[in-house]
């Protein structure tokens, strides 16, 4: 079974915000992490949200060659 991508989510306009967002996202000094593809896309498709997915470890070195 594949392991679920990771995202970093970030609240443009309010870098301290901390809180519940959508879907249960917990946002601490502006950031949340989720592994939600379908939350991703929701806060892809707001305005105000950065949404980043984070590469693992071994496919940055993979790609260093």
């Amino acid at each position: 079974m594949a392991k679920p991508k990771t995202y970093i989510v970030t609240v443009e306009k309010n870098s301290n915000y901390c809180g519940e967002g959508a879907g249960g996202a917990q946002f601490a000094q502006g950031k949340a992490t989720i592994t939600s593809e379908r939350l991703a896309k929701w806060f892809k498709e707001h305005d105000g949200y950065k949404v980043e997915e984070v590469k693992a470890a071994e496919e940055k070195e993979d790609k260093k060659g």
